[in-house]
């Protein structure tokens, strides 16, 4: 099986998460700070596609690393700034109705995020010799150091 439709099946998750908290944030009338919005689009959104579309263009070694770092990235992004940190997109600030359905958007979107980072890593792993090497130089067995 081609490598880069497993990439493209955890984008696809991903995006479904997003979505989802696109759409919770919309119904819960949810307040941003002024950087959230330009952070998901950009590194949220954008990074990911782009990395995406370098690895079906068969540039893997920008590709990969582009696609699980900004996926990591957002991953920790909106895990602390809407689970954890005390600001407007919060979950805890979100009153209302729909504040369960933006809490559930909010996991969907994290789990997805890692997820897609996890397999994007898995993927640079695979396609990457040098970070290859790298990380089995790290977490290799003792012997081989």
């Amino acid at each position: 099986m081609d490598r880069r439709l497993i990439v493209t099946v955890a984008f696809v998750g991903y995006a479904i998460g997003l979505a989802a908290l696109a759409v919770a944030t919309v119904a819960a009338a949810v307040e941003f700070t002024e950087a959230q919005p330009t952070f998901l689009s950009l590194v949220g959104v954008a990074t990911p596609l782009a990395g995406l579309s370098l690895i079906w263009f068969g540039n893997r070694v920008y590709g990969a690393p582009l696609f699980a770092t900004s996926t990591a990235a957002t991953a920790g992004f909106v895990g602390y700034f809407f689970l954890v940190h005390d600001n407007p997109a919060s979950v805890g600030a979100v009153p209302g109705e729909l504040a369960v359905a933006y809490r559930y958007a909010v996991v969907i979107a994290v789990l997805g995020a890692a997820v897609a980072a996890l397999v994007g890593t898995w993927f640079w792993y695979r396609e990457s010799p040098g970070f290859r090497s790298l990380v089995d130089g790290t977490l290799g067995p003792p012997s081989t150091r």
